[in-house]
C-alpha cells in the first residue's frame, strides 16, 4: 500500500514538473526570436542588420503589439527593444554594421539628349545638321528632349547657346494656325456658305478661338480653327 502511495505521488510530481516546464517555455521569448524580430524590423526600414543575442537568453513573452523597437543612435547602430506588456522589460542591443561595407550608390538613369553645335538665335529653324547628342541624367526640374523628331524643323522661341541640352520650352509650339497666316473664313448659313479671305491675329490649335481680320472689309471676326487654312466663323460676330 505504502509503495503504491509513493508511486502515485511521484507520478503527480513528474506531471506537475512537465506542465510547469511547458508553461514556462510558452511564456518566454528567446534570444533567437528577438534577433529575428529586430533584424526584420531593420530590413523593413531599409537598413543593414547584424544583431547578435544569445540564443539561450529568455525574456517574458511579449505580444508584438506591445513590443516597441527604436533606433536610439540615429544611424541604426544602437537598437532599443521595449516590452510594455504585463511583465515589462527593455534592453539595448548593438547592430554590428561592417565599417568596410561598400556604400551602394543609387543608380542614376541617363538619357541621350540633344544640343546645338553652334549658338542659334530666336526664330531660327533647327535642322538635323545643327544637332549633337550627349548623355545627361534625369532632372525633375527640366524636361529635356530625347527624340530628335520633336526638334527638327521647329523654330527657337529664344536664342540658345551651343552644347546646352534642348528643352521643350526652347521651341515654339506647333500651331495649326499661326499668327499672320492667310486663312479662309467660312460662314455657313441656312441656304448659303460665304467664304472670305482673312489674316489670323493669333495662334490657335484645332477648334480653338482665333481672331481673323477680313481682308476686304477690315472687320475683325471671331472663329474656330478647323484646319491650317480654314476658320469657321462664330455666328456672334464683332
Amino acid at each position: 500500500m505504502e509503495t503504491n502511495f509513493v508511486i502515485k505521488n511521484l507520478f503527480k510530481v513528474i506531471i506537475i514538473i512537465i506542465l510547469f516546464f511547458d508553461c514556462s517555455k510558452a511564456s518566454t521569448i528567446s534570444g533567437l526570436e528577438l534577433t529575428n524580430i529586430i533584424e526584420d524590423w531593420l530590413q523593413n526600414q531599409g537598413k543593414p542588420a547584424n544583431i547578435s543575442i544569445l540564443k539561450e537568453l529568455k525574456y517574458p513573452k511579449c505580444e508584438k503589439s506591445k513590443l516597441l523597437i527604436n533606433d536610439i543612435s540615429g544611424n541604426s547602430k544602437l537598437i532599443k527593444v521595449n516590452c510594455i506588456g504585463e511583465n515589462p522589460w527593455q534592453f539595448i542591443v548593438r547592430n554590428k554594421i561592417d565599417k568596410n561595407r561598400k556604400k551602394v550608390k543609387a543608380k542614376i538613369d541617363k538619357h541621350q539628349v540633344f544640343a546645338l553645335k553652334k549658338t542659334k538665335y530666336k526664330g531660327s529653324i533647327i535642322l538635323e545638321d545643327d544637332l549633337i547628342t550627349f548623355s545627361k541624367k534625369n532632372d525633375r526640374r527640366n524636361i529635356f528632349i530625347t527624340d530628335k523628331s520633336d526638334i527638327i524643323g521647329k523654330k527657337l522661341k529664344k536664342s540658345v547657346k551651343n552644347n546646352v541640352a534642348l528643352k521643350f520650352n526652347n521651341l515654339e509650339e506647333d500651331w495649326m494656325i499661326e499668327k499672320n497666316a492667310i486663312v479662309t473664313l467660312v460662314n455657313n448659313k441656312k441656304f448659303v456658305t460665304i467664304k472670305e479671305e482673312g489674316i489670323a491675329l493669333n495662334d490657335a490649335n484645332f477648334m480653338e478661338k482665333v481672331r481673323v481680320k477680313n481682308l476686304k472689309s477690315g472687320k475683325i471676326i471671331m472663329g474656330y480653327a478647323e484646319n491650317k487654312k480654314k476658320v469657321i466663323i462664330n455666328p456672334k460676330q464683332f
